[in-house]
């Protein structure tokens, strides 16, 4: 089924001209279709960031082939990708994790094949710019109905690399959770739900990161403390944050990806 829309999210930035040439290769070949420029200020090689920002924000994209490429492999023996999904859409880059968290949100993956040099593809595919060269152009072919059988070899879904995050532990009274994003506003977000947390609007927590610690309470809203005071609150995608309103928790508490944030009931 031909689509309307692709979702392009990369590390590229825009000081370079690689956005720009994947779109002259896009509408090279589909002039129809439009192009949604999700994110390209991914943190370089930063795989586990752009699967997560390409998760949460389909749920909010139109029918569309995504296209994602966040590829420090590029060139080497992993695999270039293109997979249909048990919603019937179609994810197209590299084989090391970054579509797999989008796949699971489109009801997971269904079939999946190996990209190779083809019709499909440039005549020319760069080593170091299957973006452009390859990625690129299968998107472009498969927004136009192309089927994916015909675009390479097939994997074993069951062996495509899958990106796990690590769930939250109970341990101790507290409820340990590991920090999986920061955005440029410096808020915490946690790989843990509010259920996880059982805490309401309202009630306050004492949240724990190395050494220190601090009472902080449970919100709806920014607004609903003081600038510059803690929260704690569900953010816009369901999972708990920790932040400070009109600042910079991550800065403040030298907070970094990775890190576990603690949570315990105020006594």
């Amino acid at each position: 089924m031909a689509s309307k829309f692709i979702t392009f999210l990369s590390d590229f930035g825009y000081t370079d001209n690689f956005v720009g040439t994947c779109h002259g290769v896009i509408k090279s070949i589909a002039p129809e279709v439009e192009i949604i420029d999700l994110c390209h200020g991914i943190r370089r090689h930063d795989i586990r960031t752009g699967a997560l920002i390409l998760a949460n924000a389909l749920p909010y994209m139109p029918g569309s082939v995504i296209l994602g490429v966040v590829d420090p492999g590029v060139g080497t023996g992993r695999r270039p990708l293109a997979i249909r999904t048990a919603q019937g859409r179609f994810l197209v880059g590299p084989d090391n994790g970054l579509l797999s968290l989008a796949a699971v949100e489109l009801g997971g993956a269904e079939a999946a094949v190996e990209l190779a040099c083809s019709a499909y593809s440039l005549p020319q595919v760069c080593k170091t710019f299957e973006g452009r060269d390859l990625f690129s152009p299968v998107a472009a072919h498969l927004a136009q109905g192309v089927r994916l059988e015909q675009l390479g070899a097939p994997v074993p879904v069951d062996d495509l690399v899958r990106i796990e995050l690590p769930p939250p532990v109970i341990r101790d009274g507290e409820i340990a959770a590991t920090v999986i994003y920061i955005d440029r506003f410096g808020n915490v977000q946690l790989n843990l739900s509010r259920d996880q947390l059982a805490a309401a609007p309202g009630s306050d927590l004492v949240v724990s990161h190395g050494e220190e610690s601090w009472r902080v309470p449970f919100v709806s809203a920014f607004g609903d403390v003081d600038p510059e005071e803690l929260l704690v609150m569900e953010d816009s995608y369901h999972n708990i944050s920790f932040a400070v309103n009109r600042g910079d928790a991550a800065r403040m508490f030298q907070i970094q990806v990775g890190d576990e944030i603690r949570f315990r009931a105020s006594s």
